[in-house]
């Protein structure tokens, strides 16, 4: 048995935070690590779907993926044992970030928002980088409307047992190795 599997969580770890944090790069980086299976939410709903989140977003709106969304974090949090990233909305509501730290741990990856972005604007694929128009939104414009979800989720992420801030390593590496430091230190 590897040495930081951790009974009391029963192997289930949730990746949280803002959208382009890294949970889906440091989730597998962690998974190999900790020899764990390797599940991001965003990608079992494309499966499941048949189609992008980008897609869904525009043929159905938000508030279908978001009712889809809960519906797979569920499914997975009750069947799936390792290491699961979710997307940056995933914890819409108390209900689900308690079910999810009665079930797991939940780990808090917390970026800068001028990483962010960054990483955001070089994705064009994101929903939120387009307009109504299907045009790029102004540096400025998408700026304001990060900050005003991020005040909105805040509360729900900073909730999660573990929360590390990104900010200062030089490698990913760098810092799922911190993480499973504090993994080790909160059994």
């Amino acid at each position: 048995m590897n040495e930081y599997r951790l009974k009391k969580y029963i192997d289930s770890f949730y990746l949280c935070g803002f959208m382009a944090t890294g949970k889906s790069s440091i989730g597998s980086l962690l998974s190999q690590k900790l020899e764990l299976p390797f599940q991001d939410l965003d990608r079992y709903l494309e499966r499941k779907e048949d189609r992008t989140i980008a897609d869904i977003f525009k043929k159905e709106g938000e508030p279908f993926f978001r009712q889809k969304e809960r519906e797979y974090l569920m499914e997975l949090s009750s069947s799936f044992k390792g290491i699961l990233a979710l997307g940056g909305g995933s914890l819409q509501n108390q209900q689900i970030v308690d079910h999810l730290k009665l079930h797991g741990l939940l780990i808090y990856i917390d970026t800068p928002m001028e990483v962010i972005i960054q990483r955001v604007l070089r994705n064009k694929k994101r929903p939120i980088v387009l307009d109504k128009q299907g045009k790029i939104k102004s540096k400025e414009v998408l700026l304001n409307e990060l900050n005003m979800l991020y005040s909105q989720r805040e509360k729900f992420y900073k909730q999660a047992q573990i929360q590390v801030n990104s900010e200062g390593f030089g490698t990913q590496e760098e810092l799922v190795d911190i993480i499973i430091d504090k993994i080790k230190k909160h059994v």
